[in-house]
């Protein structure tokens, strides 16, 4: 069989474009003699649509367009994702007492609907493991397979009959799985083991997979324990993911594509590209190809095509990104994320110095703007500062001073950022880290501000790796490396260490690698580590692992030092939630991304008895030698 891999950029809430899309490819399926083309999941609508998933006319309008894949299968076979609406027998409403809704995968070859075995559910196929976790809401919109077997009083291998597809004289069996089907080792039900059971020729897995990193190893794994589970009887899985953006208000993820044939010992045989870019190729089922990846520059890639999509589905092409390019770490990666998605045309830099920031970082921003080669505009924020403390004390505030000054200060150039997007009819880019992020270390309506963050999934030390990428793509240095750290022996040297500039003398109070890893194991889902970090201090165990340096570096390996440096963290980050809140959108990178994926509620944290005795437990241990 010839199967064209239909890797589509999915546009969410733009079916008009997406069944463009879908229709290109259909026809160079059918020059190329394709017998089946292969689209990802939701292909027509797109997954992240949020509360329009609510919308009952918007619903039917999507339906309706099955009808002009329909007439578009002569001659090929047509398997894609799409919502579902129709009533399957007494499931007719959702949870929310709406009419039913669920996420479907549907068939169709040479004008008909693809016949199942032994089913009434011809040419359609809904998705059984609704994933109701990190960003994943299914359950509030969709009715899984398995509740619609249950509404029904039914067994709920009838919903995983297999398609029987007719080609050349032929049967295909081919069992149909959307997405997170192929996930199934925490669910009650292992979807693909049900379709091997019943002998089928082949799987297929429609995705709206978003990337993170090492996301593409995770799924390979698991592909090989299907395979190693069947003991000999696995079948090629063909996966077809989606590329390009979504995002659901808080979060902007990104797809890579990937599309993949996997073969029967469940291993890669051959794979579309990883670019997150969009690509049809029409292949034989047992064809092989040698596979090249370059792992240690996805992270580029990803922040790049995020930005590029977010820019392209949200603004007009000409609209300004406009950068608060301090010449620290931050501002410069995001400015030449921007450059290199966007070109330098679209990004302006607006370097707002005080008498705080150095020579340094002054020298630094305006050499980036000329490497990048974006206009930068320079000035001094001094006058407004000092206006501002003046009208303070005309309302009967002393000399502002401290923490109050620095806010000033972070706040007015959040001030002039506005007026800047506004006199160009630009938007701003957020310019925080995930560090900065998880312990607040950034004031409301200053540097929170922005369109989009690029980088706030990211912690300091990522930044560190990135910059070197970024320094590679453009083949000279762009991020000079004056802000990076070198390691001699046992010592973090810096040139220049990280700084806000608020203040004399100033450095950032992060202890930098060690709390980098920190918030990401206090974040990453499932999260709620906190006890299991201090019993591997306890046992000794986190000393000993490659986060021991950081600690010995910092001197936690003292246990009352460990402990008020874990308090602090924790005391911080509840501290700051309800900055997180007002943040603008992330780009999505970890499996830990605050917003949609981290949810956190404003509250007094309260410890659990498990904490209260490993601390005690800890505080007695005797200090290192």
């Amino acid at each position: 069989m010839k199967i064209a891999l239909g890797q589509i950029n999915v546009k969410q809430g733009q079916p008009t474009e997406n069944l463009a899309a879908m229709r290109e490819m259909i026809a160079q399926a059918k020059a190329e003699k394709a017998d089946l083309i292969v689209f990802p999941e939701m292909a027509l609508s797109g997954y992240c649509l949020q509360d329009k998933w609510l919308d009952q006319d918007w619903c039917a309008y999507l339906e309706s367009l099955n009808d002009e894949l329909l007439a578009l299968s002569q001659g090929i076979g047509i398997l894609y994702g799409n919502l579902g609406t129709r009533p399957i027998g007494q499931a007719k409403r959702g949870r929310d007492g709406r009419p039913v809704r669920y996420n479907a995968a549907y068939f169709c070859a040479d004008g008909q609907w693809v016949k199942r075995e032994n089913s009434s559910l011809d040419g359609m196929y809904i998705k059984h493991l609704n994933p109701d976790y990190r960003v994943f809401d299914d359950s509030r919109y969709f009715l899984s397979g398995m509740e619609i077997a249950m509404r029904n009083q039914t067994p709920v291998e009838e919903g995983l009959r297999p398609f029987l597809f007719e080609k050349d004289g032929q049967t295909w069996r081919i069992g149909v799985e959307i997405c997170e089907d192929l996930w199934s080792e925490d669910y009650a039900l292992d979807v693909t083991d049900a379709y091997l059971k019943q002998d089928v020729d082949l799987i297929v897995n429609l995705s709206c997979s978003p990337w993170t990193l090492n996301k593409e190893r995770s799924r390979d794994k698991r592909v090989r324990q299907h395979a190693a589970s069947a003991q000999g009887v696995f079948v090629p899985l063909v996966y077809v993911n989606a590329c390009g953006m979504q995002n659901n208000g808080k979060n902007v993820m990104v797809f890579d594509g990937d599309s993949t044939i996997y073969d029967e010992q469940g291993e890669r045989q051959l794979s579309l590209n990883d670019q997150f870019e969009p690509e049809c190729r029409i292949v034989g089922l047992h064809e092989r190809e040698v596979l090249t990846r370059q792992p240690e520059t996805k992270l580029m890639r990803a922040l790049v095509s995020a930005i590029r999509e977010f820019d392209k589905q949200m603004f007009s092409p000409k609209m300004k990104w406009i950068v608060g390019l301090s010449g620290g770490l931050d501002s410069s990666i995001t400015s030449a994320l921007l450059v290199y998605a966007l070109g330098a045309q679209r990004v302006v830099g607006y370097n707002m110095a005080s008498r705080y920031n150095s020579l340094t970082t002054k020298n630094n921003a305006k050499a980036l703007a000329e490497r990048l080669g974006i206009l930068i505009r320079e000035g001094s924020i001094e006058k407004i500062v000092d206006a501002t403390v003046d009208t303070l004390q005309d309302y009967g505030y002393p000399q502002a001073e401290g923490l109050a000054l620095e806010n000033i200060q972070a706040r007015l150039r959040g001030h002039l950022l506005s007026s800047f997007a506004s006199m160009e009819g630009g938007v701003i880019v957020n310019n925080g880290n995930k560090v900065e992020a998880a312990l607040g270390y950034c004031t409301l309506y200053g540097d929170a501000i922005g369109a989009l963050s690029p980088i706030a999934d990211c912690t300091k030390v990522q930044l560190f790796d990135l910059a070197k990428q970024i320094n590679a793509a453009f083949g000279r240095e762009i991020i000079p490396a004056n802000l990076l750290p070198e390691m001699d022996g046992d010592r973090l040297i810096w040139e220049f260490p990280p700084s806000a500039e608020l203040k004399d003398d100033q450095r950032d109070p992060m202890k930098w690698f060690y709390h980098d890893w920190l918030i990401n194991q206090l974040t990453e889902y499932p999260g709620g580590r906190v006890e299991e970090i201090m019993n591997d201090y306890l046992q000794g165990r986190l000393q000993a692992s490659e986060i021991g340096q950081w600690l010995r570096y910092y001197g936690l390996d003292d246990p009352q030092a460990f402990i008020q440096d874990l308090e602090w963290v924790l005391r911080t980050m509840q501290g700051a939630v309800f900055k997180r809140i007002q943040f603008p959108p992330l780009i999505l990178i970890s499996r830990g991304a605050f917003g949609s994926d981290v949810r956190e509620a404003q509250m007094r944290p309260e410890t659990t008895k498990r904490y209260r005795q490993l601390r005690e437990q800890i505080l007695a241990m005797p200090k290192p030698c």
